[in-house]
Formats: C-alpha cells, structure tokens, sequence
C-alpha cells in the first residue's frame, strides 16, 4: 500500500470509521428491503436454508469485503488479525469467557424457571452459531476495534465498537418487528448486546486474535440459540 494512502487513513481514522460503519448500516437495511422483496415474488425463499445462503451471501459482500479492505488500509492483514498462530491464547480467552457467558444463560433460565437447552439444529442454528460470529467479529473487533486503537486506548475504542455492534443489530430487529422490544427489554436487548460487544472486544484484545472473540461469541450463541 502506498504510504500516502496510509497516512490519509491515519489522518482521518474517526471520520473513515463512522462513515464505514453508517455505510454498512445502510447497506445492511437495502439488504433486509431485498429480501423482503425477493419474498414476494420467490416463494423459496421462505424456507430456512435459502434464506441463510441468502444472507451468507449478503454478509460476505456487506460485511467481510469491506472490513478486509478497512483492515488492509490500516497497514495489517487478515491472517494477523485472525491470529490463529496464537490458538492456544485463543483458546483460553475465547474459551473461559464463552463458557463463563454460557453458564449466566443457564442460571438466569434456571431462575426464570426455563428450559435449559431448547437448541433446534438447522440451517438458523448454523447461521447464528458459526457465521454470524465469524464475521461480526471480523468486522466489528478485527476491522472497527483494531483500527481505533490504532488512535484511542482500549476503553474508548471497545465502548464505541460496542455500540456500533449494537447498532448493527436495529435493521434486523426491525424487520422482524422486534426492535421497540429489544430496546427496552433490560435482558437479551439491546443493552445485553453492547455489553456482549466490551466482552468480546476484551477477549480480543486480551487474546491477541479474533479467533479468541469469535470463540467467546460462537459460544455465546451457541447457549443462547
């Protein structure tokens, strides 16, 4: 990459950051508008395996190009932002936190007098389990956080990466006619998610790798599913 090219990113990181993350909002709710679209005109599309090769497709274009291009602008590469030289690291961070998140879901439904484990295996289990992990942690700690540290210290760029992977959820929710529910339930909203997002943003950073926050996060979901 040109040095130039590099020192206009520098330069400019806050303003490049919150216009990368507006634009994928956008493109995130023209996604959602497309699918709705398609729906009605493609009965196919109603059943789950369709739908999540959908937006496999819709995620890759979205969200992993674009955080590739963001990562490779801001002097790194994809395979060090991954990390998995660094597995074992990995391992114990994404690891002891994801099991220790799994084991809050599981007292609070013990105490809310819920099933434990309601898991239905399917194309949905696999798009929340593996691929959504896989590529909001790319995009949001390998892309978003590991640019703004590049300025700020970790505090200020996992608050707001937190609260852009929070907002990253609102078109979804909306289209599922959640949204209002999700913004003032106190648990499994809105607020859980930006908590989620310091967590996985720590396991990051702790961990020295993506893998150990998509870990913590496959983990997550995985209980929470």
């Amino acid at each position: 990459m040109r040095k130039s090219t590099f020192d206009f990113f520098a330069k400019h990181i806050v303003k490049i950051m919150v216009i990368y993350v507006f634009a994928l909002y956008a493109a995130w709710i023209a996604a959602w508008l497309l699918e709705k679209r398609l729906a009605l005109h493609f009965v196919f599309l109603s059943s789950s395996m369709p739908q999540t090769v959908f937006w496999i497709i819709m995620k890759l274009l979205l969200w992993i190009l674009p955080a590739i291009v963001i990562i490779h602008l801001s002097g790194r590469k994809l395979g060090d932002v991954i990390a998995l030289k660094r597995i074992g690291s990995a391992l114990m961070w994404g690891g002891g936190i994801g099991l220790v998140l799994g084991g809050i879901t599981l007292l609070t439904r013990l105490f809310g007098h819920q099933p434990l484990f309601s898991i239905s295996l399917g194309w949905p289990f696999f798009s929340a389990v593996i691929v959504s992990p896989i590529v909001e942690e790319i995009t949001f700690r390998g892309a978003v956080l590991g640019v703004l540290q590049k300025r700020f210290n970790l505090a200020v760029s996992n608050i707001f990466t937190a609260l852009m992977f929070m907002g990253a959820h609102f078109p979804g929710w909306y289209f599922q006619g959640v949204l209002k529910a999700n913004l003032l339930n106190p648990t499994g909203g809105a607020l859980s998610v930006f908590l989620l997002g310091l967590v996985f943003g720590y396991v990051a950073h702790k961990s020295k790798s993506v893998a150990g926050s998509t870990i913590a996060h496959m983990l997550n979901n995985f209980f929470s599913a």
